[in-house]
């Protein structure tokens, strides 16, 4: 069942499309610093993703970081949550009034985490001089915050109707969620040994379900939203071709 749109098309048309380019904008962002990693090569499954914005080099938790593109990278973070929240407050009035003042506050939480985190790079001198707490607050803030978003909104989409939607969003959120309480837990355990590989797993994998929850909702407000703008038209043109 398609998502219900009020009266402000253009509301919801906006807040769909940002939801539907900020995933694709950050993915090519991470794609293109990562890219410009060179001895050692950037990889996926063993770097976390906050290696690429830090603005030096030097070791970081028993690796090797060195990020020539860390400018690309940190404005994607501050980018991202910023879309990200202003793609929320458009969206919001589409539930119910309470679980849109959840997902509003969570939206919030969310883009200032992520704007602490491209503010305060995970870097050695971050180790150093203390900051790094706040590059750490930024990320449980961004991750938990994006992940409790999606699980929210996907509740109060079931209350309307849109069973099978929401379901998708509390399923990503939960998976999401899951996997950020795996990456903290193994962080305090392993990363000390050096061994962080499971780390950047389950940090992407707590990271990409916000990124799906974004492109899921959405793509379906966008299409509910032209099918509102051409049931319009179609009826706008029944109503001229009776008149004439």
């Amino acid at each position: 069942m398609p998502v219900r749109i009020g009266a402000d098309r253009a509301r919801a048309l906006t807040g769909s499309l940002l939801l539907i380019l900020n995933p694709l904008l950050y993915v090519t962002a991470e794609g293109v610093s990562a890219a410009a990693w060179h001895r050692p090569a950037y990889r996926y499954g063993f770097n976390a993703i906050s290696d690429l914005g830090v603005p030096s080099c030097g070791d970081l938790a028993g690796h090797r970081v060195c990020s020539p593109l860390h400018a690309v990278m940190n404005t994607a973070f501050i980018t991202h949550g910023a879309l990200f929240a202003l793609a929320v407050f458009l969206l919001a009035p589409l539930l119910p009034q309470r679980p849109g003042r959840r997902v509003l506050v969570l939206g919030i939480v969310t883009g200032l985490g992520l704007l602490l985190v491209g503010t305060f790079p995970g870097s050695p001198e971050a180790v150093a001089d203390g900051t790094i707490a706040l590059h750490t607050a930024g990320a449980a803030l961004a991750i938990f915050g994006g992940n409790l978003t999606a699980i929210t909104a996907g509740a109060g989409l079931r209350r309307r109707a849109h069973r099978r939607l929401g379901t998708a969003l509390v399923a990503l959120g939960t998976a999401g969620t899951v996997s950020v309480v795996v990456m903290f837990a193994w962080a305090v355990i392993v990363v000390s040994s050096g061994i962080i590989t499971g780390v950047a797993v389950a940090e992407r994998t707590s990271v990409y379900t916000i990124m799906a929850a974004e492109l899921l909702i959405g793509i379906a407000v966008f299409t509910a939203s032209r099918h509102r703008a051409h049931r319009r038209a179609g009826s706008r043109l029944a109503e001229g071709s009776s008149t004439a």
